[in-house]
């Protein structure tokens, strides 16, 4: 313990208070305070989903000297342990077995100036995916398996890139890079909320944190000033369960959207560090996972079960019973046109997916989806149009027209690529769809190092660095799928290397 006093500007405005005390207003009203530092680490990592895990393990390997993992759930892994496991990595081992051979990082940004329609930061795009084998060797290298033989096109991408966790789900890497962190010498604390930062002028010195926090009871526990001499990196991810500040920044967004988001997403350390003037950028481009289901709260499995209705399947309106999107573009696309399905008084009319049981009916993700009963079961399409009150005879129409599509290998009402798609036949799996908020495109402007920028100065903040979720500006207006791990697995290992070129 550092008893060590110094005399530094400690904001009266702490972001405890919430939404309204971590304004920059609020957290203008400066006093210069002794503050007593109760310990001191050289890289303090707020945050412990897949962009701190992997800075404080590169960190730890670039022989930086003590790293400490700050958490403020009572878990480890946030937004990161409960996501699908999608991993977007040109040239790994499974596609080249599979025998494609021209993909590259440059193949993977074309897709994402595509998707992010003129607003996306290209040089760090291109930055990242440049380190998307050393994240996959990363994963590898910790115990994470993925699955074997499994490698698809995802939305939005021209190329198969994207391998999945044995498990299908983000905690099989968050519990890996855990582990390993810990081999190392990381060291993690639970129930640490940040009240707020310790500034000197434009560095960032420490932090004021509450101790023993129990969300979301901002009373509990005890304040401690923590003081990081080398680095503190935001990696604490997005906002999109902070509803006020949803309706702030784009009042446009359907205010009754489910989730997918961990209930700690709330935002806080974002509004800390623009309040200690960070610079935010994008903070409206919030965007909707389009593979929500309306029968289950929260991220749940229909984003693993439409990982077969998209490219087995057929997404189709109960309005009138016909097809009405790319079932494979990219989110953005597919939840626009998916949420313009509306009866006349604007309630939701919940399009239905649906594709064919027997080729998947011992699938994990048709199981559980089942089990739940977040799909079901039918036997036929007047099953089907039945159960969801929709004309047969457009239904069937329909299905006949899209089983053409597929025998022809062409769509010629959306476009869509047809190389996986099947003729439905029938007994089918059927579930509904909705949009959920899922990623904030928005968040802390930085350089390429992830150094976050001062909005007063427009240099970089000293010894303070942002990387994942927490950050905003990089994918634009639509992020691809499978590319936010790539992201934070890559920028965790960039922005290690940057805090040792800044020593």
């Amino acid at each position: 313990m550092h008893n060590r006093r110094n005399f530094l500007k400690l904001s009266a405005g702490a972001a405890i208070g919430g939404l309204t005390a971590a304004m920059p207003a609020s957290a203008q009203q400066s006093q210069c305070e002794e503050i007593n530092w109760d310990e001191s680490v050289d890289v303090l990592v707020v945050g412990s989903g897949f962009a701190g895990l992997s800075a404080a393990i590169n960190a730890k390997k670039q022989q930086i000297g003590s790293v400490l993992v700050l958490e403020k759930m009572q878990v480890i892994g946030g937004n990161s342990a409960i996501n699908g496991g999608w991993l977007a990595i040109p040239q790994n081992p499974i596609q080249l077995a599979q025998g494609i051979n021209d993909d590259s990082p440059e193949e993977l940004v074309k897709d994402q100036i595509i998707s992010g329609r003129g607003m996306q930061n290209v040089d760090m795009l291109r930055t990242i995916a440049n380190r998307s084998l050393d994240s996959y060797d990363l994963c590898i290298e910790t115990g994470v398996k993925f699955r074997e033989g499994f490698n698809i096109q995802v939305g939005g991408h021209n190329k198969a890139r994207a391998i999945r966790t044995q498990h299908g789900t983000g905690g099989d890497i968050t519990t890996k890079l855990f582990e390993a962190g810990k081999k190392v010498g990381v060291e993690y604390r639970l129930q640490h909320y940040i009240e707020d930062f310790i500034m000197n002028g434009q560095e960032i010195v420490g932090v004021k944190v509450r101790q023993n926090y129990r969300y979301p009871d901002l009373k509990t526990g005890k304040t401690i000033y923590i003081k990081a001499n080398k680095a503190v990196i935001l990696a604490h991810g997005g906002f999109a369960q902070n509803m006020e500040l949803r309706q702030m920044v784009d009042p446009s967004l359907d205010p009754t959207l489910d989730c997918t988001n961990a209930h700690g997403a709330t935002g806080e350390v974002t509004l800390t560090a623009m309040a200690n003037g960070a610079l935010p950028v994008h903070m409206n481009l919030i965007q909707t996972g389009h593979w929500g289901s309306p029968d289950e709260g929260g991220f749940g499995w229909s984003n693993a079960l439409l990982s077969i209705g998209w490219h087995q399947g057929a997404a189709i309106s109960v309005l009138n019973g016909k097809r009405f999107m790319d079932e494979r573009a990219d989110r953005k696309t597919c939840s626009e046109a998916i949420m313009k399905n509306r009866y006349e008084d604007n309630s939701p009319a919940y399009p239905i997916v649906l594709f064919n049981y027997e080729n998947y009916k011992d699938d994990d993700r048709v199981v559980r989806s089942l089990r739940d009963e977040m799909a079901w079961k039918l036997d036929t399409l007047d099953d089907v149009a039945k159960k969801f009150d929709i004309s047969a005879t457009a239904l069937k129409d329909t299905i006949a027209e899209y089983n053409q599509h597929v025998v022809d290998r062409k769509d010629p009402l959306f476009n869509r690529k047809m190389d996986t798609a099947e003729v439905l036949t029938g007994p089918f799996v059927v579930s509904r769809i909705w949009p959920k908020v899922h990623y904030c495109m928005g968040g802390l402007k930085t350089d390429l190092g992830g150094r976050v920028i001062d909005g007063r100065s427009m240099k970089p903040i000293r010894k303070m660095y942002a990387i994942g979720e927490a950050t905003g500006g990089i994918h634009g207006e639509a992020r691809l799928s499978s590319t936010s791990c790539l992201e934070c697995l890559a920028m965790g290992i960039i922005v290690s290397e940057t805090i040792k070129s800044d020593l």
